[in-house]
């Protein structure tokens, strides 16, 4: 090596050219060796998903899509779940959290992943599943509830998601304001049922699936949740009674790519997984979880999404902002948690 080296003058005037040969030769079958790891080694696709997903997810998603992937390709493929409320997943994730695919609760948690440079600006969401939001009370339903606006009356105690970290939380107040809006048509008389429901909140959780858990634990009389997790509640044997009110909005859940955490192994797989959440395959399993495949809510009689309350942007802005973070946060006359429980007993 020393007598080849030494034929040639290295400090000559093309030394540099035969340096930058050498360091492309070791780049070049470097980077093959890499590829080919790519092509054959496992697959590891993380998933972040908001709580109410997790059944759906682990128990049937998960496996079908990992075992119809390896059959067609003959490689591994693990996904990993991380499960929790959507806006703090999306917050986790635009500070750095490792997901691969984002499944959150509404396209307004999508947003703040493009402002957040998670997703890119050309990146379109997937709606992969609807359901309406609907009222949970005890079993016989002791206070006659048939409407939103039947949550204001006198000695309610309620439990609520907080629309701070949850999809829920947000997803109830634009059911609770548009179910009356969209009746009447009076923007006063909506907010002011807002309002009047508020007064009887005793209790914020931090998901939805942390209000189901407060409530089988005997804290309030009723809540607004996810039609989903409700019936996934009584398939599990939890006493409740289902409200679905004739006015109610449909809320859509979407998934997109994480663009700033995808390498070029595993965007394929990705984007094969999301359009297996959107297609036959992803409707048929959610289907055995009391998930809807379009936002028709065909049997309820007056359905409504968030674009007949002007999109996510215009709502929110609306809605959260102005009246709940504004008016209604800082009057909430909430109660401990130990009370509610206590009190839940009586």
């Amino acid at each position: 090596m020393r007598s080849w080296m030494n034929t040639y003058n290295w400090r000559g005037p093309c030394s540099w050219v035969i340096g930058l040969a050498m360091v492309a030769m070791l780049v070049f079958y470097g980077g093959q060796a890499i590829l080919a790891d790519g092509r054959t080694g496992p697959v590891t696709l993380v998933v972040y998903a908001f709580s109410t997903q997790e059944e759906a997810l682990t128990q049937r998603i998960f496996p079908e899509f990992e075992q119809a992937w390896e059959a067609r390709t003959g490689r591994e493929l693990v996904i990993e779940g991380i499960f929790g409320p959507s806006g703090v997943l999306a917050g986790q994730i635009n500070l750095g959290a490792p997901a691969d695919v984002a499944l959150l609760s509404n396209s307004r948690h999508v947003n703040w992943l493009k402002v957040g440079r998670q997703v890119s600006a050309r990146t379109e969401p997937v709606a992969v599943c609807q359901t309406p939001l609907v009222i949970v009370t005890r079993p016989g339903n002791p206070a006659n509830i048939a409407t939103f606006g039947d949550l204001a009356q006198p000695g309610l105690r309620l439990i609520h998601a907080d629309p701070r970290s949850s999809g829920a939380g947000e997803w109830a107040i634009l059911a609770e304001y548009g179910s009356a809006f969209l009746t009447a048509g009076d923007r006063v008389a909506a907010r002011q049922q807002v309002t009047d429901i508020w007064q009887n909140v005793r209790l914020l959780a931090p998901s939805a699936r942390a209000m189901l858990t407060l409530f089988e634990l005997g804290a309030g009389d009723a809540f607004v949740t996810y039609e989903q997790d409700a019936r996934l509640a009584v398939d599990r044997g939890i006493p409740l009674e289902i409200v679905v009110p004739s006015e109610t909005i449909m809320a859509q859940h979407m998934a997109v790519l994480v663009d700033a955490n995808l390498t070029i192994v595993e965007r394929p797989v990705a984007r094969e997984f999301v359009d297996f959440l959107a297609g036959e395959a992803g409707r048929d399993c959610y289907d055995g979880y009391h998930l809807r495949p379009d936002a028709s809510g065909r049997d309820i009689a007056a359905p409504f999404t968030v674009d007949d309350l002007g999109g996510w942007s215009q709502a929110y802005a609306e809605l959260v902002e102005d009246l709940w973070q504004a008016d209604i946060e800082p009057r909430l006359n909430l109660e401990p948690a130990y009370q509610l429980l206590n009190s839940g007993d009586d």
